[in-house]
């Protein structure tokens, strides 16, 4: 399945289907598998209730090791009215981060974020685009790594931009960023995965040196 087959989907589907973004989650449990991580669960198959330290919230994709989550990842999306609709993601990505970490700080969690450009506008603040201002906010708290283990900060996020009112198979936008983002994303996610928890059972392990980055892996592993 290719990020585009998930997207049309997900737009096919009812906008108040509570499984509206299942393709997307199916399709990130595809990628991690074929970069080494299988066994990863979610999905189609439901979403996956993690106890934090003041509430449960439902995760869209999981992986438990030895009876404990060791990487979550969420998705978040924005169809309409990104002013009013930005703010409260933000919020809802570090709340939700920052509960769990309480009560398991080892997690490693990611977020995918679509956004409909349709719905994208103007901030007064800034001048900025509100996509570009949701997009800066999440790369500035995607950056939990040792030492900064600060509760509320994430290992990774991947910003996908999309157009509904384009043709079946072409809604990406900007689809050579949005593959280069996404290898970048799942990477992080799996090497900030085997540093802490090196039992885990890779049937590839992940490539996290510096030079992976450039040399790149094979455009497979993140099918546009």
């Amino acid at each position: 399945m290719t990020l585009e087959d998930a997207i049309d989907a997900t737009i096919s589907k009812p906008k108040q289907s509570s499984s509206r973004l299942d393709t997307i989650a199916d399709y990130a449990i595809e990628r991690l598998d074929a970069m080494g991580l299988p066994d990863v669960a979610g999905g189609s198959a439901g979403e996956l209730p993690v106890n934090g330290l003041a509430r449960t919230k439902n995760w869209d994709v999981a992986y438990n090791f030895v009876e404990k989550p060791r990487l979550l990842i969420s998705l978040k999306s924005v169809w309409k009215n990104a002013s009013g609709s930005v703010p409260n993601r933000i919020d809802d990505l570090i709340g939700e981060s920052a509960n769990v970490q309480q009560r398991s700080p080892e997690v490693v969690i990611g977020y995918i974020l679509l956004f409909e450009v349709g719905a994208d506008s103007q901030r007064r603040d800034d001048n900025l685009m509100w996509s570009e201002h949701f997009e800066r906010a999440v790369d500035a708290i995607a950056i939990r790594r040792s030492p900064l283990w600060n509760q509320g900060l994430l290992e990774g996020a991947w910003f996908i931009r999309f157009d509904k009112d384009r043709p079946k198979g072409s809604r990406v936008v900007d689809p050579m960023k949005t593959r280069e983002t996404g290898l970048k994303f799942f990477r992080s996610l799996l090497c900030e995965l085997e540093l802490r928890e090196p039992a885990i059972p890779f049937t590839r392990r992940p490539d996290c040196e510096p030079s992976a980055a450039a040399e790149g892996e094979s455009a497979e592993d993140i099918p546009i």
